[in-house]
Order: C-alpha cells, then structure tokens, then sequence
C-alpha cells in the first residue's frame, strides 16, 4: 500500500468531515502559538504546509499575512479556494519553491504522515525555501509509533503516521533550526509537541 496514495484518498473522501470536526482548534488549542508566529514574522509571505481546508491560512489572512496552502489533496484545495485562499497542489516531500520564498512555514501535524527516515530531508528543504531569520512552526503527534492506523472518525480508511518523541525530534529540528518556543496540547489521549524555531543561515 502506498502511503501517499492512502492518505490523499482518506482526505478526499472526507475533506467536508475533516473541516467541521477540526474548525475550532486554532482558536481553541494554539491562538497564542498563532499569535506569536505572526509577531515574530520578517514579511508577510507564509507556506501553509499540508493545509487541509485552511483553517490555520484563513486566520494568517485576517492578520494581513499572505499566506499561500500547500496540501496533496485536491478536495481541501478546492475548499481553501472557496475560503478566498491562495492554494495549490503539491507534495510536502518535493517541495518545488525557490531559496528565500517565505518569511515563514506553518507545518500543523502535516509531517506526520510519511516515514521518519525522510523527515531529515523535508527539514533541509524547508530551511532552504525560508528567508534569513524565517519562522518555523512545527505541531507533531507525540508517540513512538510509525504505521499504519484506522481511525473511527474516517472508516474504512487507513492512514500513515509517525508519531515522535520530544527527545527524538528536537535533536532533528535543531539541526536546521533554533527553537524559541514550544507548547503541548493535551486532547483526550493525544499530545501534540509544538515547536517555533528561527531559520539558522
């Protein structure tokens, strides 16, 4: 089975069900996360990795940033577009912009969905396409896991993930990068690791 193939036709299928059940979470879970990626931003250009439907790119846009989606499934292209954002189809592990595109990258447990052994090079690439002093922001699944899982909320879909400890991914992410800032989100038996680091150039 082809992760990539699995996990587009899982976000296809259920684009619309994903968008309500997750809306509220910015706002609920990570505002003052969002607040102090906008503030610490050097331009307005930010890359919405793995965006799903927007909801973190509609909040950048209210706060005057251009931010630009980046997801593989064409459904929540097709409903970032309907929120009036800038979005486009494309793979988190071929990223295809230019060196120094973006004052920031927002990567919301969208880096989870491909094997840790290619996390190192997605890093190296993102630190390529942001600016000098660019922000990154990175929110993981914690666990020690990577597999396959099926979850309740989308049956009859298998999706792939790995899941990371805080002493795993840290050591990867300061290769590339300074961490400023970190916070946890406790949902039911999830934890979400949340990182905000400066580029190093």
């Amino acid at each position: 089975m082809n992760y990539k193939e699995s996990n587009i036709t899982c976000y296809n299928k259920y684009s619309s069900q994903f968008k309500e059940r997750t809306g509220n979470y910015l706002h609920n879970y990570i505002l003052e996360d969002a607040n102090l990626f906008v503030d610490n931003l050097q331009g307005s250009n930010v890359l919405d990795l793995g965006s799903g439907p927007g909801r973190d790119s509609i909040f950048f846009k209210e706060r005057g940033l251009n931010p630009l989606c980046l997801d593989n499934s064409i459904e929540m292209i097709s409903l970032c577009e309907e929120s009036g954002l800038n979005a486009e189809i494309g793979d988190i592990e071929n990223l295809k912009f230019e060196e120094n595109s973006f004052g920031g990258v927002w990567a919301y447990t969208s880096l989870l969905h491909f094997p840790k052994k290619n996390l190192p090079k997605v890093f190296s690439k993102i630190k390529e396409i942001l600016k000098p002093d660019g922000i990154f922001y990175l929110g993981m699944k914690e666990g020690d896991f990577e597999g396959w899982n099926e979850s309740d909320k989308y049956p009859n879909m298998m999706r792939f993930f790995s899941l990371y400890k805080n002493e795993e991914l840290r050591p990867m992410i300061e290769k590339n990068f300074n961490i400023f800032h970190t916070s946890r989100v406790e949902l039911g038996d999830a934890v979400f690791l949340n990182y905000m680091s400066e580029n190093l150039k």
